[in-house]
């Protein structure tokens, strides 16, 4: 299945840069439009906030999209102020980083390594059309991953998996669904995962990561299935809770033990 969401990147590449131009492309060859209802109080936000954008000169082309300031806009609660705040240090992030050109630069040849002392990647997508992410952090070793790779180059292949997937794995499933798809589904299975696993180490590489997530690709959940949550990770689960947005913990589902292949 995911290579057939590859395939129709090919001809979904140019979707990711403008929505509306995709919908006007496909209205002049006669075909029936990719259905994007916005809000209208929504519309209204990014209509203001695109306009203080190019006040203040923070609107390259690449990111003149709807879908993109408005997952923007809903990480900060609609504070305009913030927002920029948040959407400025996100473009400066990019410059420092190089990634606009990270999907051709970088290459992460460790990558088989990698999985072996960390599974992860992308398999499919969900019944709403959306790539599903499976992650089985209860099997991570951080001292035999660190031994095949660095901290560093782990981020850039993350920040690389995340660039591919707004110009190949969103667009493809937006074309294939007829309606735009910016939002992944996660399953995270945390069988063998207690307090013991949490060491100082795990943590760090783990906030790492999603501190580049949240700053610089927010709104990007859609949902997350945590499964195998034995009694270890279910005390964890209770004590980090009530630390989380409601927002957040209301995308994320906690399931006991189930069996996969």
């Amino acid at each position: 299945m995911k290579f057939g969401i590859m395939k129709k990147a090919k001809n979904a590449f140019k979707f990711r840069n403008s929505l509306k131009n995709k919908i006007r492309r496909r209205n002049d060859a006669g075909v029936s439009k990719v259905e994007d209802i916005h809000e209208i109080e929504e519309q209204e936000f990014v209509d203001a906030f695109r306009q203080t954008l190019i006040t203040d000169n923070l609107l390259p082309a690449k990111f003149d999209d709807y879908h993109i300031m408005l997952r923007f806009l809903k990480a900060r609660k609609f504070n305009i102020n913030k927002t920029k705040i948040m959407w400025a240090n996100m473009l400066e992030w990019r410059k420092m980083f190089g990634t606009d050109t990270i999907i051709e630069d970088f290459d992460f040849k460790e990558l088989k390594e990698v999985q072996q002392y960390y599974p992860h990647g992308y398999h499919g997508v969900d019944k709403d059309g959306r790539p599903v992410y499976i992650e089985r952090l209860g099997m991570i070793d951080v001292d035999m991953l660190l031994r095949v790779t660095t901290f560093d180059r782990f981020v850039k292949y993350q920040v690389q998996e995340s660039e591919k997937s707004f110009a190949i794995r969103f667009p493809a499933c937006s074309v294939a669904r007829n309606r735009p798809i910016d939002s992944s589904t996660t399953i995270l299975d945390v069988r063998g995962l207690g307090l013991m696993s949490l060491t100082g180490p795990v943590m760090d590489f783990l906030k790492l990561v999603q501190e580049v997530d949240n700053n610089n690709y927010p709104e990007t959940l859609c949902r997350m299935f945590i499964i195998n949550a034995g009694p270890g990770f279910r005390m964890i689960w209770n004590a980090v809770k009530p630390l989380l947005d409601p927002e957040t913990t209301s995308k994320i589902q906690v399931r006991l033990y189930i069996h996969y292949v």
